[in-house]
């Protein structure tokens, strides 16, 4: 079985941003979203994402923490997450990959086992590492943050003919341009967001028979 899982990181961001995620999920093939929860705007976005849009936690870390230190920080924010959710998140990663960093793995290798949550792996080298803390990760990560967008139509659709068997999860960033947040990727959102709502991208999902899914799938 091919499952493809569509993350939309930064629900929580922006005003803007969220709903531009809100939009990729309703007319789109966005299955899942992270969550920050320590923003002004995490509230009502946890709150108006339906219950059809799995999240998980964004994480925001210092990848110069230590382990001690980014663990309270990532506790911190999961007991956020669960009290403007009313349940764990589906999985934990970070804004800007903090979390591969030495001190913040360490971090979330042991809140994650202690609560049984899948991790963001972004690479196989760190796929192996969490999979030897006997923590659960997709097969294959597909998304460049340095890419100015990562997805248009045209190189979406040429990811989504090359996904493999197993899970992979596909990292995007859809919105409209940011009202608040202070952010260089502005602009670029509104293209990811027309990709990954894209009429030739859904087909290309049925006819590939590729399955939409989340991090919850790798736990059931």
């Amino acid at each position: 079985m091919r499952r493809l899982i569509v993350n939309a990181d930064d629900l929580g961001y922006d005003p803007e941003i969220d709903r531009g995620i809100l939009e990729a999920h309703a007319g789109g093939i966005v299955s899942s979203a992270t969550a920050m929860v320590e923003t002004p705007f995490a509230g009502a976005a946890l709150r108006a994402a339906p219950a059809t849009l799995v999240l998980g936690l964004h994480a925001v870390l210092d990848p110069a923490g230590d382990a001690n230190a980014s663990e309270a920080t990532l506790r911190r924010q999961v007991d956020r997450f669960v009290e403007l959710r009313g349940a764990l998140p589906s999985h934990l990663d970070s804004h800007r990959h903090a979390h591969a960093a030495p001190g913040p793995f360490v971090a979330v290798v042991r809140v994650a086992s202690g609560l049984g949550l899948p991790v963001r792996s972004i690479d196989p080298a760190m796929r192996q590492a969490l999979r030897r803390a006997g923590l659960a990760t997709a097969d294959a990560f597909l998304g460049d943050a340095a890419l100015r967008p990562a997805w248009t139509e045209e190189r979406l659709l040429e990811a989504l003919a090359q996904v493999g068997e197993g899970t992979t999860e596909l990292m995007a960033h859809p919105g409209h341009a940011p009202s608040h947040a202070r952010t260089s990727f502005g602009a670029e959102r509104e293209v990811e967001w027309a990709a990954l709502r894209s009429s030739r991208v859904r087909d290309l999902l049925r006819s590939a028979g590729l399955h939409l899914g989340s991090y919850r799938d790798l736990t059931r």
